[in-house]
């Protein structure tokens, strides 16, 4: 996405809070107008004070007429006569300018909490339309992309958004202190002021070359913490396999390398950064000195006065502050728009297709139908190959066979984690792709192998199969998992942490949350994958127990390596090489000669003792 468009994105986030920024703005206009007011207070003071020198000077009586205007309007008149009224004149004069200080603070108070409540509120909203795309993605999208990076979109550039939009809010203020007081100038001396544009013109292009040479580094930059991000995210979470290998020292080595390149590329930016204010600097000094000398010329040949020059040297100061500010500015946001465009390039990613709705949601039955299904992860490498298969409503259908068969892509697409290549699976007669997402995936409850729970008590990972359920249907379904016993008698019971990923647990009791999770969704249709393998033998016993609760009256589609936790299936499928190469009760595909499903068994029953004789040797070791 093109810096420009980037640009115009994120200016249409300010759209939405356009009163405030108009009132923004509006002080903005105010606070400029204050500061153009007491520079001509100043300035007008300054000329009445000379006329009072000299005529004190010369002796003569004290007779000096004052007037205050605005484009040739008489505000205020005054005539003095002599040093009483001089003092009260005065007077005046600083209480005008203390008058005028007050209404400028006050409107200062005003900008800043009208325009930070818009950063904020802008800010807020980036944060909740990126987490709203990230859920709503479809999970190949996750596949090719590492969490590392997503991590990085949310924390590293949602933060680099928020100095862009300090930038822009800074950028549009300072337009107005530079209108209002070139304004200014302009009504004082036409010749002098266009001279002022074109240097400051100059200045301007001399601070957008800069701001192509921040963006283009800026790139770097970002995808370097993007970097450090994910390898990070990926390091933490294998920590175990890091020390187990002994491989910390490596590791450092390869995280060393890419700190130091993102090192290497701020370092560039800084410089870049460091060189533009003093070159700013060099050139508003230039420009000034240029200025005077030129006003110096008008004051000589009598076209300005002493006061017309103070007032336009006045402003002038006020108006190279701004000046300078939205040259920098402007190459400043060329770093946060690289961030800009990554978080646009997220929230322009196709959401999950949700169907065509045409059911009214509900499953009465479960009944599965896979109809000629094929599916492909990339092209040209085929998952499943032509797959059709028909489940009854509660039957429960193993699927086992090699790795890479095919078992966890078709349970995968049965609540639509990935959308078709051919063919078409029916629940209950209906297409899935005609049911929302949120409807099929509320009548479907999956137990994965490697159990997943979130920060927070283990009543809060119960509920949420659930959110609305009460405390007692909580521990209803954690007694018909088997998990009441073991939660009763920790210390805070179901107000138990478990910790991160639920690590402070043991695999069992994991297993037997997520069954208590499930067990509470009360689902219709119900996906097993490999849920006991990693479990012992006691482990084992209670959470098939929990799962045989699970099951009942349900349609369950179960992975099974182990053969012999299938023997309680209906039926078994054998997958291999995305194909459907066997179906039957395990009793028919022991009594298939050749068949694939007898050699697995054979195979696995046959290590079964001598695993069991190794265990031995080394117990009496």
């Amino acid at each position: 996405m093109g810096s420009k468009r980037t640009f115009l994105r994120l200016l249409g986030y300010f759209v939405r809070y356009k009163w405030r920024i108009i009132a923004g703005l509006i002080s903005v206009a105010i606070m400029s107008g204050a500061d153009t007011a007491s520079a001509y207070l100043i300035a007008r003071l300054f000329d009445v004070l000379q006329k009072v020198s000299e005529q004190v000077r010369a002796g003569m009586e004290l007779l000096v007429p004052v007037e205050i205007k605005v484009w040739n309007h008489v505000l205020y008149s005054i005539t003095i006569h002599g040093k009483q009224e001089s003092l009260r004149m005065i007077t005046q004069f600083a209480i005008a300018v203390i008058v005028i200080i007050l209404v400028k603070v006050t409107f200062v108070y005003v900008r800043e909490y009208v325009m930070s409540s818009v950063q904020q509120k802008i800010l807020m909203r980036f944060r909740r339309d990126l987490f709203d795309r990230i859920v709503a993605l479809p999970v190949r999208y996750f596949d090719a992309n590492k969490t590392g990076y997503l991590m990085s979109r949310v924390t590293n550039d949602v933060n680099n958004i928020e100095q862009s939009l300090f930038q822009l809010i800074e950028i549009a203020q300072n337009s107005i202190y530079a209108l209002v007081f070139a304004t200014a100038l302009f009504y004082t001396n036409w010749q002098l002021t266009i001279v002022t544009i074109l240097i400051f013109s100059l200045s301007g292009q001399i601070s957008r070359k800069f701001g192509d040479r921040i963006r283009s580094y800026s790139r770097d930059l970002t995808n370097t913490l993007a970097d450090i991000s994910a390898f990070l995210q990926e390091k933490i979470a294998a920590i175990r396999i890091v020390k187990l290998f002994s491989h910390e020292e490596y590791e450092r080595e390869r995280f060393k390398k890419k700190v130091e390149t993102n090192y290497h590329f701020s370092m560039k930016i800084v410089r870049v950064i460091a060189l533009l204010s003093p070159t700013n600097e060099m050139f508003n000094t230039i420009a000034a000195s240029l200025l005077v000398v030129f006003s110096g010329y008008l004051f000589i040949e009598g076209i300005m006065t002493i006061e017309t020059m103070l007032f336009f040297m006045i402003v002038m100061i006020n108006l190279a502050k701004p000046v300078k500010a939205l040259g920098e500015g402007a190459a400043r946001i060329q770093k946060t728009l690289v961030s800009a465009g990554y978080i646009f390039e997220i929230l322009d990613q196709d959401e999950e297709p949700h169907g065509e709705h045409s059911t009214d949601g509900r499953i009465e039955r479960g009944a599965i139908s896979v109809d000629h299904v094929s599916f492909s992860y990339r092209d040209g490498l085929e998952a499943l190959k032509d797959v059709s298969l028909d489940i009854h409503a509660g039957e429960r259908v193993a699927l086992v066979g090699p790795s890479g068969g095919g078992k966890t892509t078709l349970l995968n697409l049965i609540p639509r984690f990935y959308e078709i290549n051919t063919g078409t699976i029916r629940v209950d007669g209906h297409d899935i792709r005609e049911f929302s997402l949120t409807a099929l995936r509320g009548q479907i409850a999956m137990v994965p192998q490697d159990v997943i729970l979130f920060s927070g008590t283990i009543e809060e990972n119960i509920r949420y199969g659930k959110l609305d359920a009460s405390s007692d249907d909580v521990q209803a379904a954690a007694k018909a998992a088997n998990a009441d016993s073991f939660i009763t008698k920790l210390d805070k019971g179901y107000q138990t942490e478990v910790g991160e990923r639920g690590l402070q647990l043991s695999g069992g009791q994991r297993q037997r949350i997520a069954i208590a999770r499930a067990i509470l969704r009360d689902p219709k249709i119900l996906l097993l994958d490999e849920a006991t393998s990693a479990l012992d033998t006691e482990s084992e016993r209670m959470v098939q127990d929990a799962l045989n609760r699970l099951m009942k009256g349900r349609t369950s589609l179960i992975i099974a390596h182990r053969l012999s936790t299938v023997s309680h299936c209906d039926r078994i499928v054998v997958l291999d090489r995305g194909r459907v190469v066997e179906l039957g009760t395990q009793q028919e595909l022991l009594n298939r000669r050749g068949g694939l499903f007898k050699r697995l068994h054979a195979l696995q029953f046959a290590d079964a003792p001598k695993a069991r004789k190794r265990t031995r040797r080394k117990t009496t070791a």
